[in-house]
């Protein structure tokens, strides 16, 4: 490129980069304070907390939701226990790593629904425990496990290294400005700059690291 042809990311107009299905704005806010709650949890960075919300993810909360899922539908308003979300994420945050997942055991690829404020949080959590305890009676909906207990086998220890790797993520983005919505709504300009930028250039981008602001959206959008 010639010096007259490059811009920043946020001079690149709406019309030059790739449209949004999603509204990552509410979307990275939402994110931001899920990653405190985790960060805040000191239960949930136990082993045996880990493993077991591990277990519960595979054996119950992934056949849940494949079943209420359509393919190239809208997933379902459903949001599983704090534990359970907590391994979701940092399990998709592998995408490569999580598709091949969904397509071994389930031969589908499963969404997430976009739920942004409290109140539909709250109705995707009680539809939720509703079907978890009419189809898994014996499971209980919260994790029950003592935080000194015995660990228990690790039956799948890539995500286990998935949980480990991001339990201090939230650090990177503490900073109360990141919150601000004038800052979330430049960062997403930015990010639409940024992905226009690798569909543009291809391979030579991949080995960039983005801003703070890029990687913010572009963890939420993953």
């Amino acid at each position: 490129m010639s010096s007259s042809t490059i811009r920043s990311l946020s001079e690149i107009s709406e019309t030059e980069t790739i449209h949004l299905s999603v509204d990552l704005v509410s979307a990275a806010r939402r994110n931001i304070g899920f990653l405190r709650s985790v960060y805040e949890c000191q239960w949930l960075h136990q082993r045996a907390t880990i493993i077991e919300a591990i277990r519960r993810y595979d054996e119950v909360w992934m056949p849940l939701i494949s079943n209420l899922s359509v393919e190239g539908s809208t997933p379902p308003m459903v949001l599983p226990p704090f534990d359970v979300e907590w391994v979701w994420f940092c399990h998709t945050l592998n995408p490569v790593g999580y598709r091949k997942y969904c397509e071994t055991r389930f031969s589908k690829q499963i969404g997430k629904p976009a739920i942004f404020n409290e109140e539909n949080e709250e109705y995707a959590l009680m539809r939720c425990k509703q079907i978890w305890v009419q189809k898994f009676s014996s499971e209980p909906f919260e994790n029950e496990v003592e935080s000194d207990s015995k660990n228990p086998p690790l039956m799948n220890k890539d995500l286990f290294n998935e949980v480990e790797k991001h339990k201090f993520l939230y650090s990177k983005f503490a900073e109360p400005y990141l919150s601000e919505l004038v800052y979330l709504i430049a960062a997403r300009q930015r990010y639409k700059g940024f992905l226009y930028m690798m569909q543009r250039f291809g391979d030579g981008c991949f080995r960039f690291v983005p801003a703070l602001d890029i990687l913010l959206m572009l963890l939420t959008h993953q």
